[in-house]
Protein backbone atom coordinates (compact mmCIF):
# COMPACT_ATOMS: atom_id res chain seq x y z
CA UNK A 1 0.00 0.00 0.00
CA UNK A 2 1.28 3.48 -0.81
CA UNK A 3 -0.76 5.26 1.91
CA UNK A 4 -2.80 7.38 -0.55
CA UNK A 5 -6.56 7.64 0.06
CA UNK A 6 -8.85 7.30 -2.91
CA UNK A 7 -11.22 10.24 -3.36
CA UNK A 8 -14.64 9.41 -1.99
CA UNK A 9 -18.04 10.47 -3.31
CA UNK A 10 -18.31 12.86 -0.38
CA UNK A 11 -15.24 14.76 -1.57
CA UNK A 12 -16.86 15.46 -4.96
CA UNK A 13 -20.13 16.46 -3.29
CA UNK A 14 -18.32 18.96 -1.09
CA UNK A 15 -16.50 20.42 -4.06
CA UNK A 16 -19.82 20.82 -5.92
CA UNK A 17 -21.34 22.69 -2.99
CA UNK A 18 -18.36 25.05 -2.89
CA UNK A 19 -18.63 25.71 -6.61
CA UNK A 20 -22.38 26.27 -6.29
CA UNK A 21 -21.83 28.70 -3.43
CA UNK A 22 -19.45 30.69 -5.60
CA UNK A 23 -21.56 30.70 -8.77
CA UNK A 24 -25.08 30.98 -7.31
CA UNK A 25 -24.84 34.63 -6.16
CA UNK A 26 -23.60 35.64 -9.60
CA UNK A 27 -26.42 33.75 -11.30
CA UNK A 28 -29.00 35.35 -8.97
CA UNK A 29 -27.54 38.79 -9.64
CA UNK A 30 -27.74 38.25 -13.40
CA UNK A 31 -31.31 36.94 -13.15
CA UNK A 32 -32.48 39.90 -11.07
CA UNK A 33 -30.68 42.31 -13.40
CA UNK A 34 -32.39 40.78 -16.41
CA UNK A 35 -35.78 41.13 -14.70
CA UNK A 36 -35.19 44.80 -13.82
CA UNK A 37 -33.74 45.73 -17.21
CA UNK A 38 -36.52 43.83 -18.96
CA UNK A 39 -39.15 45.79 -17.01
CA UNK A 40 -37.46 49.07 -17.97
CA UNK A 41 -37.38 48.13 -21.65
CA UNK A 42 -41.00 46.95 -21.54
CA UNK A 43 -42.21 50.20 -19.98
CA UNK A 44 -40.18 52.28 -22.41
CA UNK A 45 -41.64 50.44 -25.40
CA UNK A 46 -45.12 50.87 -23.91
CA UNK A 47 -44.46 54.61 -23.59
CA UNK A 48 -43.35 54.76 -27.23
CA UNK A 49 -46.53 53.05 -28.37
CA UNK A 50 -48.87 55.31 -26.43
CA UNK A 51 -47.02 58.55 -27.21
CA UNK A 52 -47.24 57.74 -30.92
CA UNK A 53 -50.97 57.18 -30.58
CA UNK A 54 -51.29 60.52 -28.80
CA UNK A 55 -49.29 62.31 -31.51
CA UNK A 56 -51.41 60.72 -34.24
CA UNK A 57 -54.53 61.87 -32.40
CA UNK A 58 -53.18 65.43 -32.13
CA UNK A 59 -52.01 65.53 -35.75
CA UNK A 60 -55.58 65.49 -37.11
CA UNK A 61 -57.04 68.10 -34.77
CA UNK A 62 -57.15 71.87 -34.52
CA UNK A 63 -54.78 73.25 -31.84
CA UNK A 64 -56.98 76.33 -31.51
CA UNK A 65 -59.84 74.32 -29.99
CA UNK A 66 -59.51 74.99 -26.25
CA UNK A 67 -63.05 75.09 -24.91
CA UNK A 68 -62.83 72.07 -22.61
CA UNK A 69 -64.11 72.06 -19.04
CA UNK A 70 -61.27 72.94 -16.67
CA UNK A 71 -63.23 72.62 -13.41
CA UNK A 72 -62.28 68.99 -12.80
CA UNK A 73 -59.20 68.85 -14.95
CA UNK A 74 -57.79 66.56 -16.16
CA UNK A 75 -60.39 63.88 -15.39
CA UNK A 76 -63.27 65.84 -16.90
CA UNK A 77 -61.47 66.13 -20.23
CA UNK A 78 -61.44 62.36 -20.61
CA UNK A 79 -65.12 61.95 -19.74
CA UNK A 80 -67.03 64.89 -21.20
CA UNK A 81 -67.86 65.77 -24.80
CA UNK A 82 -66.14 69.16 -24.75
CA UNK A 83 -63.07 69.67 -26.91
CA UNK A 84 -59.69 70.76 -25.61
CA UNK A 85 -56.74 70.06 -27.88
CA UNK A 86 -54.09 69.49 -25.22
CA UNK A 87 -56.26 67.75 -22.65
CA UNK A 88 -57.86 65.44 -25.18
CA UNK A 89 -54.42 64.50 -26.50
CA UNK A 90 -53.25 63.78 -22.95
CA UNK A 91 -56.32 61.58 -22.43
CA UNK A 92 -54.92 59.16 -24.99
CA UNK A 93 -52.10 58.55 -22.50
CA UNK A 94 -53.86 58.76 -19.13
CA UNK A 95 -57.03 57.03 -20.32
CA UNK A 96 -57.42 53.25 -20.42
CA UNK A 97 -58.55 52.79 -24.03
CA UNK A 98 -55.05 52.93 -25.50
CA UNK A 99 -52.83 52.69 -22.43
CA UNK A 100 -53.36 49.72 -20.14
CA UNK A 101 -49.79 49.33 -18.87
CA UNK A 102 -48.53 52.74 -17.73
CA UNK A 103 -50.06 54.82 -14.95
CA UNK A 104 -48.61 58.32 -14.63
CA UNK A 105 -47.90 59.74 -11.19
CA UNK A 106 -49.01 63.40 -11.06
CA UNK A 107 -46.26 64.10 -8.51
CA UNK A 108 -43.37 63.01 -10.72
CA UNK A 109 -44.49 62.27 -14.29
CA UNK A 110 -45.69 64.54 -17.05
CA UNK A 111 -47.02 64.92 -20.57
CA UNK A 112 -45.64 67.83 -22.60
CA UNK A 113 -47.05 69.06 -25.91
CA UNK A 114 -45.74 71.69 -28.33
CA UNK A 115 -47.13 72.87 -31.67
CA UNK A 116 -44.81 74.38 -34.28
CA UNK A 117 -45.73 76.40 -37.35
CA UNK A 118 -42.77 76.42 -39.76
CA UNK A 119 -42.73 78.96 -42.56
CA UNK A 120 -39.85 78.75 -45.06
CA UNK A 121 -37.88 76.61 -42.61
CA UNK A 122 -38.26 79.21 -39.83
CA UNK A 123 -40.42 78.74 -36.75
CA UNK A 124 -43.20 81.29 -37.26
CA UNK A 125 -45.17 80.28 -34.18
CA UNK A 126 -44.97 77.91 -31.25
CA UNK A 127 -47.95 77.01 -29.13
CA UNK A 128 -49.00 77.28 -26.41
CA UNK A 129 -48.24 80.96 -25.92
CA UNK A 130 -46.99 80.70 -22.33
CA UNK A 131 -43.59 81.38 -20.79
CA UNK A 132 -41.81 78.19 -21.86
CA UNK A 133 -44.01 77.44 -24.91
CA UNK A 134 -44.66 73.91 -23.60
CA UNK A 135 -48.05 72.64 -22.43
CA UNK A 136 -47.69 70.49 -19.32
CA UNK A 137 -50.28 68.16 -17.83
CA UNK A 138 -48.81 68.04 -14.33
CA UNK A 139 -47.32 71.37 -13.21
CA UNK A 140 -44.18 71.37 -15.38
CA UNK A 141 -42.84 68.09 -14.01
CA UNK A 142 -40.91 67.80 -17.28
CA UNK A 143 -38.48 70.37 -15.84
CA UNK A 144 -37.75 68.21 -12.77
CA UNK A 145 -35.87 65.08 -11.86
CA UNK A 146 -37.72 62.11 -10.40
CA UNK A 147 -36.84 63.29 -6.88
CA UNK A 148 -38.48 66.65 -7.52
CA UNK A 149 -35.27 68.62 -7.89
CA UNK A 150 -34.92 71.08 -10.76
CA UNK A 151 -33.42 69.62 -13.94
CA UNK A 152 -33.83 72.12 -16.78
CA UNK A 153 -36.50 74.37 -18.21
CA UNK A 154 -35.07 74.19 -21.73
CA UNK A 155 -37.59 72.32 -23.91
CA UNK A 156 -36.56 69.10 -25.62
CA UNK A 157 -37.08 70.94 -28.94
CA UNK A 158 -35.74 74.39 -28.01
CA UNK A 159 -36.72 76.24 -31.21
CA UNK A 160 -38.67 79.45 -30.63
CA UNK A 161 -40.33 81.81 -33.12
CA UNK A 162 -37.64 83.25 -35.38
CA UNK A 163 -35.31 80.24 -35.04
CA UNK A 164 -34.44 77.96 -37.93
CA UNK A 165 -36.25 74.65 -37.75
CA UNK A 166 -33.21 72.77 -39.06
CA UNK A 167 -29.91 73.73 -40.62
CA UNK A 168 -29.58 73.66 -44.38
CA UNK A 169 -26.96 71.34 -45.79
CA UNK A 170 -26.60 71.27 -49.58
CA UNK A 171 -25.50 67.86 -50.91
CA UNK A 172 -22.35 67.83 -53.00
CA UNK A 173 -21.13 65.38 -55.60
CA UNK A 174 -18.52 62.75 -54.93
CA UNK A 175 -17.29 61.03 -51.78
CA UNK A 176 -18.59 62.39 -48.50
CA UNK A 177 -21.94 63.49 -49.92
CA UNK A 178 -24.25 64.34 -47.02
CA UNK A 179 -27.23 62.08 -46.68
CA UNK A 180 -30.67 63.36 -45.66
CA UNK A 181 -31.20 63.13 -41.94
CA UNK A 182 -31.29 65.17 -38.77
CA UNK A 183 -30.28 68.74 -39.42
CA UNK A 184 -30.43 68.36 -43.19
CA UNK A 185 -33.01 69.77 -45.61
CA UNK A 186 -33.12 68.16 -49.03
CA UNK A 187 -33.51 70.80 -51.75
CA UNK A 188 -37.11 70.78 -52.93
CA UNK A 189 -38.35 69.29 -49.63
CA UNK A 190 -41.24 70.89 -47.73
CA UNK A 191 -40.20 73.88 -45.63
CA UNK A 192 -43.73 75.11 -44.78
CA UNK A 193 -45.49 72.79 -42.37
CA UNK A 194 -47.09 72.26 -39.00
CA UNK A 195 -45.52 69.95 -36.43
CA UNK A 196 -46.85 68.51 -33.18
CA UNK A 197 -44.46 67.19 -30.55
CA UNK A 198 -45.84 64.97 -27.77
CA UNK A 199 -43.58 63.86 -24.92
CA UNK A 200 -43.98 61.62 -21.88
CA UNK A 201 -41.72 61.96 -18.86
CA UNK A 202 -42.05 58.87 -16.67
CA UNK A 203 -40.26 57.72 -13.51
CA UNK A 204 -39.94 53.94 -13.56
CA UNK A 205 -39.56 52.36 -10.12
CA UNK A 206 -37.63 49.12 -9.87
CA UNK A 207 -39.69 46.01 -9.21
CA UNK A 208 -37.52 44.56 -6.44
CA UNK A 209 -35.64 47.66 -5.27
CA UNK A 210 -32.58 45.71 -4.14
CA UNK A 211 -29.67 47.86 -2.90
CA UNK A 212 -27.14 46.01 -5.03
CA UNK A 213 -29.12 46.70 -8.23
CA UNK A 214 -29.95 50.26 -7.17
CA UNK A 215 -26.24 50.99 -6.82
CA UNK A 216 -25.85 50.28 -10.55
CA UNK A 217 -29.25 51.34 -11.93
CA UNK A 218 -30.91 54.49 -10.58
CA UNK A 219 -34.18 54.05 -8.79
CA UNK A 220 -36.43 55.45 -10.07
CA UNK A 221 -35.24 55.39 -13.68
CA UNK A 222 -36.22 58.50 -15.67
CA UNK A 223 -37.74 57.54 -19.03
CA UNK A 224 -38.50 59.97 -21.84
CA UNK A 225 -40.48 59.01 -24.93
CA UNK A 226 -41.58 61.39 -27.66
CA UNK A 227 -43.23 61.41 -31.06
CA UNK A 228 -43.28 64.03 -33.82
CA UNK A 229 -46.10 64.13 -36.34
CA UNK A 230 -47.13 66.52 -39.14
CA UNK A 231 -50.02 68.75 -38.08
CA UNK A 232 -51.69 70.19 -41.21
CA UNK A 233 -53.98 72.49 -39.22
CA UNK A 234 -50.91 74.16 -37.69
CA UNK A 235 -49.25 74.78 -41.05
CA UNK A 236 -48.85 78.38 -42.22
CA UNK A 237 -51.77 79.67 -44.26
CA UNK A 238 -51.16 81.34 -47.57
CA UNK A 239 -51.73 85.09 -47.68
CA UNK A 240 -54.69 85.72 -49.96
CA UNK A 241 -54.05 87.82 -53.02
CA UNK A 242 -55.77 91.26 -53.10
Amino acid sequence: MNGKRKPSRGDHTGQSFVELAIVLPLLLFLLISFVEIGAIIYNYLSLLDVVREAARFAADRDPEVLNGDMSNYPISACEDDALHYYLDTACVVIGTNFNKDITLNPATDDIAISIFTIDNNVVADRKPHDADRVWSLYSDNWTKNCDGSFRSNTPFFPQLPGDSWVTYSTPTAGPGTPTPGAGTVVPGGPTDKGIVLVEIYYCHHQLLNLPLISSLIPNPVPLHAFAVMPAPLAAPTATPLP
